[in-house]
């Protein structure tokens, strides 16, 4: 049987490559199998790949065959042989009233203040 697993974030930094193809001698495997493989191949991988108490992280989110399952992929999920798994980070981000910093052509919009600091380098 053969996964082949996409590695972002941290743990493809880790791995140094950003897929990983996995072989493995029995006929059906789980999420948890390819996972604990990885780890053994790659020991530093460990804590971007599962969490302390040996789970998946919950900012991990799980493609197989670049869909989502539903409900979320578990260490218990079944794969079948050529499945690819893509192990993504999920990314989260705060609200800003402006988030491009986009100026406004309403003369009443706020406007972004002029600096109060002095140039201290040189003028052209």
């Amino acid at each position: 049987m053969h996964v082949c697993v996409a590695l972002y974030g941290a743990a493809r930094v880790v791995v140094g490559q950003p897929l990983v193809d996995l072989s493995f001698d029995i006929p059906a495997i789980t999420l948890g199998q390819v996972l604990e493989k990885m780890i053994a191949i790659y020991p530093r991988a460990r804590p971007y790949l599962l969490d302390e108490a040996g789970s998946l992280p919950s900012y991990m989110r799980v493609l197989i065959n670049n869909v989502r399952p539903n409900p979320d992929a578990t260490l218990a999920t079944p794969l079948r042989d050529k499945d690819q798994v893509s192990l993504l980070v999920a990314v989260a981000g705060g609200a800003r009233s402006n988030p491009f910093n986009v100026r406004s052509n309403d003369p009443s919009s706020p406007r972004p203040r002029a600096s109060t600091g002095r140039f201290l380098g040189k003028r052209r």
